[in-house]
């Protein structure tokens, strides 16, 4: 009968364990359950939200649709013409492609004359035109653009241009026949000659232009002359008609 009776006790024991077990299992699925729930339902608030800027980006889609539709029809029409005018393009990037390759072989032809023609230039000139000319570049090969190359061509032609209706008066000191030098000064007209002589006027010489540079012959007979005209320059004596010599190559 005791026996029996801690058998019952047992079992009854044994069935409250299980009924707890199964409490706490049940308390555990329920948390879950209500976690879930929740979690299903910021889900569904989140997709609300995300489903509304879907649809405003769907509307914006659908708009930009219609208005690159009504583009496209419109451009459909013009492709006629464009491509025409294309062709046209390309014609002209043609040409000029082939006279910016002329105006490159005609500036470096340009820039070679300019530096032949400044050797042939009186002493002051060249100086006044170092600056410019010392831009020209030696070679084809250059980092100057096409458009600085010719203003710097243009620059030196006008320079020219002034120093060739000037008379001017400037300070050398020259070889003599003899070896040594004097110093005195010279008259050059334009840059087409010049006459120097010393500072007391008893010796001259006679100065143009060659391919060479300039050269200078002794002409004492016309010290003078090229004195008094030198004074006239430096409004040292009254105007008056000085003939001097000038050769004509």
């Amino acid at each position: 009968m005791r026996r029996k009776l801690l058998l019952i006790a047992a079992f009854a024991g044994t069935t409250a364990a299980v009924q707890a077990q199964e409490l706490d299992l049940t308390k555990e699925a329920l948390s879950k359950w209500v976690e879930t729930r929740k979690l299903i339902s910021e889900e569904k608030q989140q997709w609300e939200l995300e489903r509304e800027v879907l649809s405003d980006r769907i509307d914006l889609v659908r708009a930009e649709k219609d208005s690159l539709a009504e583009k496209i029809h419109e451009t459909q029409s013009l492709i006629t013409d464009a491509d025409r005018k294309r062709e046209d393009l390309v014609r002209e990037n043609d040409a000029l492609k082939n006279a910016s390759a002329t105006l490159v072989n005609r500036i470096f032809s340009l820039e070679r004359a300019v530096l032949t023609l400044l050797v042939t230039l009186p002493e002051p000139v060249q100086e006044r035109m170092r600056p410019l000319s010392q831009r020209i570049p030696k070679t084809e090969e250059t980092e100057l653009s096409l458009s600085e190359r010719y203003q710097n061509v243009i620059g030196i032609i006008n320079e020219l241009n002034k120093a060739a209706q000037e008379i001017t008066v400037v300070s050398e000191v020259r070889e003599l026949p003899d070896g040594s030098k004097a110093e005195g000064q010279t008259l050059y007209i334009g840059f087409g000659c010049g006459y120097w002589c010393t500072n007391k006027g008893d010796m001259a010489q006679y100065g143009r232009p060659t391919a060479d540079g300039w050269k200078w012959e002794p002409s004492n007979d016309i010290a003078s002359g090229v004195a008094d005209a030198i004074a006239i320059m430096k409004n040292e004596k009254v105007a008056e008609f000085i003939p001097l010599p000038v050769s004509v190559n």
